[in-house]
């Protein structure tokens, strides 16, 4: 074979690899895509709920002027800024508000307390709260604690790519009622394998507004 001919056999075969290479690096950087977008998808999760003893189905759909006051998430500071606990209260609320409620902001609590000689510390005081709460004509306040975990994705094979996610786990939301200071009802939520979590909000404050209109889990007829 002559050697111009060998030149061009070598040029089309440099040529067939690295389309072939292209193709590879596409079809694991679509994989790791995929991958990563499961992670937002809509899980399945368990949902507990318990009502209190004497509490009614009409006293629970009364309720649509919230406020909420969550401990910290664990971990804390994942998401940086005010921390992970401060972006799920935002999600939540905006969720909630989407939904129809009116939703109490802490300032607005602290605000109050203050207008009627009292100071709200941190961690946030919940009689204080409660107290506050008459004043501003609020139906309850919901309570929780949030879970979280992180894991890594790769952005595929050939990037050499890497990122963190923060997923949230399991949740439990508290209701109490203002006008007693009693649990009116508790949701616990568990995700199968985690949710984003502005998924998450969402998911929840969908959960908690089903569970307040039918927290019996009847069947509409």
């Amino acid at each position: 074979m002559k050697l111009k001919n060998v030149l061009k056999l070598s040029l089309l075969l440099l040529v067939i690899a690295q389309f072939w290479g292209c193709l590879v690096a596409y079809e694991a950087a679509m994989l790791g895509s995929l991958a990563a977008d499961a992670l937002g998808r809509v899980e399945k999760a368990k949902i507990d709920a318990a009502v209190s003893p004497g509490v009614t189905k009409e006293q629970l759909n009364q309720i649509n002027k919230v406020a909420f006051i969550f401990e910290n998430t664990t971990p804390g500071d994942l998401l940086g800024g005010g921390g992970l606990t401060d972006i799920m209260l935002d999600n939540l609320t905006l969720e909630m508000m989407k939904l129809g409620y009116e939703c109490i902001e802490k300032q607005k609590i602290k605000s109050s307390l203050e207008a009627n000689g009292m100071q709200l510390t941190e961690p946030i005081d919940l009689q204080k709260s409660l107290e506050a709460g008459k004043i501003i004509g609020i139906h309850a306040i919901i309570t929780g604690n949030i879970k979280a975990s992180t894991s890594t994705s790769s952005g595929g094979f050939f990037s050499g790519s890497f990122s963190q996610n923060t997923l949230i786990q399991n949740a439990t939301m508290k209701i109490i009622g203002v006008e007693k200071g009693d649990v009116l009802m508790v949701v616990a939520i568990n995700y199968k394998k985690g949710k984003k979590p502005d998924d998450a909000a969402k998911s929840m404050a969908n959960i908690l507004k089903a569970k307040l209109e039918n927290p019996l889990g009847e069947k509409k007829k």
